[in-house]
């Protein structure tokens, strides 16, 4: 997977930088050098770990633990007791629900002398992710994507998908302004709330077919998607 460490302007060394605006209640750790945004509000019992960005207008809840170097874009809210760790980044207006889990590592090692391996996580723009999901190491999940609640994610996830379950489910797709998207056997289709028309490409990707408001690149999300 590529990685987009490059890309984000956030990402590259910072010195410790906290908004005046930003809320961080007494009960919470923040390490330094960490980047906290304006008005960005971080709750009761929560650590977050150094070399960590967290944009503006960001909501991080109570007992949230945040790993070293994580990335959180704009308008991101991350619930309660949320574990996002190392290598974990999430774009901007993602909706993390309470208690998920982003695992740490792809391959454990129980021995002392070895190292285990650590895989970055990539959730992309405006991706929702229900209560109790687990996330396996190195997933990406992609653009407006909906992950029903405890769901475990073990494969990439395509742009606009709705999935759910263990072991993984692929239950639909919809569109940017939340709008349930019904393709039947039509191969292009127009969102009926909001007027986004989409193309589908295979039974596992759509792509924007007119970019409309939205402001939409033609991305068509991680090659390995669900099945």
């Amino acid at each position: 997977m590529n990685h987009p460490f490059e890309e984000a302007p956030y990402a590259s060394p910072f010195e410790d930088q906290r908004a005046e605006s930003a809320f961080i209640h007494e009960s919470s750790y923040v390490d330094a050098p960490c980047f906290i945004g304006e008005n960005t509000s971080i709750l009761h019992f929560t650590h977050i770990m150094s070399h960590s960005h967290i944009g503006n207008n960001c909501r991080i809840g109570n007992n949230v633990a945040i790993g070293n170097g994580v990335i959180i874009g704009n308008d991101v809210k991350v619930m309660n007791s949320v574990q996002l760790n190392s290598g974990v980044i999430l774009e901007d207006s993602v909706y993390c629900g309470s208690s998920t889990v982003f695992s740490p590592i792809t391959r454990i090692r129980g021995e002392h002398q070895t190292v285990s391996r650590v895989s970055p996580t990539l959730v992309r723009k405006s991706a929702v992710i229900g209560p109790n999901t687990t996330i396996a190491s190195g997933m990406q999940i992609g653009r407006h994507s909906f992950i029903e609640a405890c769901t475990v994610i073990d494969r990439n996830i395509p742009d606009f998908a709705i999935v759910y379950g263990s072991p993984l489910q692929f239950a639909g797709w919809r569109c940017a302004c939340d709008s349930r998207l019904n393709f039947k056997d039509e191969e292009a289709i127009t969102c009926q709330n909001c007027g986004q028309q989409y193309e589908r490409k295979s039974a596992f990707k759509i792509v924007v077919f007119t970019k409309g408001d939205l402001h939409l690149d033609s991305h068509s999300g991680p090659d390995s998607a669900v099945q």
